[in-house]
């Protein structure tokens, strides 16, 4: 979970980063785990991103060591390292290779390994507290104490949600009297404010509509600042599209769209931009 945060260490050696640290572990369960094909997936998406991070990051030299790592320390196929070694020196961030290996992929497939392990064996409650705890974005901060409390986690779970449930009430009681204190209360014997008074423009002087007309260029030029500027779709966005209709097809906009960040984009404004993209030819 906090593989792309390269900040983070989970080992004596700074130079170890979280997914390192991941495949060292990943690699002692070898014996353990039942699906070998499984298992050399998940092996594999942890040396791509690895990688692939570190890229993103603008670290192409912690790029080059984490690959240097992995193949002291692991066994991988010559032409993936080749493919990958050649990635890092044209530093090709967004290359269709890191694409099909992504990070949302990696935990796709280590959620679905928890899930069958923990219908093989669902008295393991303190792997399935866990896996709860690190799911969940408001309690990332305690990890570590979720593997030594061994008796008293699911009464900690437990006392951990009434307290979030009671929060989640108290601010809705909050946001309740807050709504009810700004109402204002309109006294009746007052004019409607709402409604705009007839004025007849023959009696306005010459001065007055001049005051009018240029009082209107104002609101007008009011509402052209607050509107947000046209976002342009940028050559990382397209590619980021072009994968997306590659891996799910042409009209899954809403996969693509949990796969890759589009900047607030909705499903309409990928289709739109894939008609755009085809018309021009810009589709290989």
């Amino acid at each position: 979970m906090h593989g792309n945060q390269l900040d983070d260490l989970f080992e004596e050696e700074d130079h170890v980063m979280p997914l390192m640290s991941a495949a060292k572990i990943w690699s002692d369960l070898e014996d353990s785990v039942e699906d070998e094909s499984l298992f050399k997936n998940i092996t594999h998406l942890l040396l791509v991103q690895s990688v692939a991070v570190c890229l993103e990051k603008g670290k192409r030299s912690s790029a080059s060591s984490a690959l240097k790592w992995f193949e002291n320390n692991h066994e991988f196929p010559q032409n993936m390292m080749v493919k990958l070694s050649t990635i890092v020196t044209q530093k090709e961030t967004y290359h269709p290779f890191l694409m099909s290996f992504s990070y949302s992929r990696l935990l796709e497939t280590i959620k679905s390994y928890l899930d069958a392990y923990l219908e093989k064996n669902p008295s393991d409650y303190i792997l399935k507290e866990a896996t709860k705890m690190v799911q969940s974005s408001d309690n990332t901060e305690g990890l570590e104490d979720v593997m030594t409390q061994d008796s008293s986690l699911s009464e900690e779970a437990n006392k951990s949600t009434e307290n979030r449930k009671e929060k989640k009430k108290k601010a809705a009681c909050l946001r309740t009297k807050r709504k009810l204190l700004s109402t204002k209360i309109s006294d009746m014997w007052q004019t409607d404010s709402s409604r705009k008074p007839l004025v007849s423009l023959k009696r306005i002087p010459r001065d007055g509509l001049s005051e009018l007309a240029s009082a209107k260029s104002m609101d007008t030029s009011k509402i052209e600042k607050t509107r947000k500027p046209h976002q342009k779709w940028t050559y990382e966005l397209d590619q980021y599209l072009k994968v997306g209709v590659r891996r799910h097809g042409q009209g899954n906009w809403s996969r693509i769209l949990m796969d890759f960040d589009f900047d607030g984009r909705t499903g309409i404004m990928l289709k739109d931009r894939w008609r755009v993209l085809l018309k021009t030819d810009k589709v290989g």
